[in-house]
């Protein structure tokens, strides 16, 4: 690894481990046993003052041990931690689980957020499925009353748009069956956000009373989605407790009350291959210093739909949160599939 040795990356991780395990500075006998070394104990005071001046450890007081800093933790998950298999009966927990979810993906992830957040008391965030990358199977036109439509939209994971569109004039049923099937004969099958471009494309190329009913159709496609309503948020209490600083607990709650912030946040995270680590600052959230946030995409397809994640504080247990949270998506992303989502 970057510039550690043998003996300073058993120190830097034995540190970890134990601030993990207590959340006190680690003194240098502590240290000593952790790390398994057969050295001195001025020599493990040597070590951690030499992490100390490279940025990946502090003392929070002269006389006291030391904690990892942000840099320390970073160097720990990138190249300490190693590979990690989830527990058996865990995997278990999460198949059963999500299993018995309810059909459809919002659902599904919705399901997942919550046992992330239940089972391992810990504030979970789900992105549900990205809806511009979703499929479209088709699109029912539906009136109402007078002036208003119910426009449906069927999505190829199993999920449903539905809005109520209010008319500019008077419209048969006999128009609303013509914009329905032209769309559905030109546009099924694509994603949303190719649906919609290329219906604009078409728009210029078409006859009269094509584009008109073209048009009809574009109105009743599902909006752009909301943050709020792209974005999960289970287990904020566990942000509370009696020996927490409240100022603190205060700021980490609004920023998970900041679902735009959030979604950009997410959104970061589904970029990476496999499960993403940001701790403090590498989260761009000011009230999430102090914390860190490991998450993981889920997809179908080749596509990558959504992230599910959870948020901790910076000693989080690396090892089990990491691997939890990565097989967590991977299972959602399996029984996506499993359902046609990926069709």
């Amino acid at each position: 690894m970057p510039g550690l040795s043998v003996r300073a990356a058993a120190v830097l991780r034995a540190v970890v481990g134990l601030h993990q395990r207590t959340g006190e500075p680690v003194g240098s006998a502590a240290a000593l046993e952790k790390s398994g070394l057969e050295v001195s104990p001025a020599t493990v005071r040597t070590i951690m003052a030499e992490l100390d001046g490279a940025g990946l450890l502090e003392q929070t007081h002269t006389s006291s041990g030391r904690v990892p800093t942000e840099h320390g933790l970073r160097v720990y998950v990138d190249h300490l931690l190693g590979p990690t298999r989830l527990p058996d009966a865990v995997r278990a927990l999460i198949d059963a689980t999500l299993a018995g979810a309810p059909e459809g993906p919002d659902a599904l992830v919705a399901t997942a957020s919550r046992h992330l957040a239940i089972a391992h008391t810990l504030t979970a965030l789900g992105r549900r499925p990205r809806l511009d990358t979703v499929e479209l199977r088709r699109l029912e036109l539906v009136p109402i009353e007078a002036g208003r439509l119910l426009a449906v939209a069927v999505l190829a994971d199993g999920g449903l748009r539905n809005r109520v569109v209010r008319l500019e004039r008077p419209t048969a049923a006999s128009e609303l069956r013509r914009a329905q099937n032209l769309f559905n004969e030109r546009f099924a099958g694509l994603t949303l956000a190719d649906a919609r471009a290329r219906l604009r494309a078409q728009l210029s190329a078409t006859s009269p009373a094509d584009a008109d009913a073209l048009r009809l159709a574009e109105r009743a496609l599902p909006e752009e989605e909301s943050a709020d309503e792209a974005v999960i948020v289970e287990g904020r209490a566990h942000f509370l407790g009696p020996s927490g600083d409240p100022e603190r607990a205060t700021a980490i709650l609004r920023a998970l009350e900041d679902k735009r912030r959030l979604l950009d946040l997410l959104d970061r995270i589904d970029a990476a291959d496999g499960p993403r680590v940001l701790i403090g600052g590498e989260t761009a959230i000011e009230g999430l210093r102090g914390c860190t946030v490991v998450g993981a995409a889920y997809g179908v397809g080749g596509r990558r739909l959504g992230t599910v994640a959870v948020v901790g504080p910076a000693r989080l247990n690396y090892s089990r949160i990491v691997p939890l949270v990565g097989y967590t998506a991977e299972t959602i992303s399996g029984i996506l599939h499993a359902s046609g989502a990926a069709a």
